[in-house]
């Protein structure tokens, strides 16, 4: 059995990790292991969740995959609303009274 990371996809945090392996047995054929995998002080890197593709499996998730790329790709990230702090500000000073007798 020979394993070969394709990718460490870093998730929202940076003590998890999505990896991506392919794995050639010749017992059972070529499949794909999806792990999450979590860091531990004092352990390293270690799996938590370990999900098998066979290649079926593995068309069908690239498949559905393909499907809602588009959905993802051309979606606005809403914005949330803003708070306005409103800025202090000094009025504007009129025309001073030396001005206005001579006009």
């Amino acid at each position: 059995m020979h394993e070969k990371v394709i990718a460490a996809i870093p998730q929202d945090t940076s003590d998890h990790v999505l990896e991506v392996v392919l794995i050639d047995d010749p017992g059972q054929g070529p499949r794909v292991e999806l792990r999450t995998l979590a860091w531990g002080n004092g352990l390293g890197w270690y799996r938590q969740h370990t999900v098998t593709l066979d290649s079926a499996s593995l068309q069908g998730l690239q498949r559905t995959l393909g499907q809602i790329q588009g959905h993802i790709r051309y979606r606005t990230p809403q914005r949330q609303s803003a708070t306005v702090i409103p800025f202090p500000c000094v009025p504007p000073r009129s025309a001073a009274p030396a001005d206005r007798a001579s006009a």
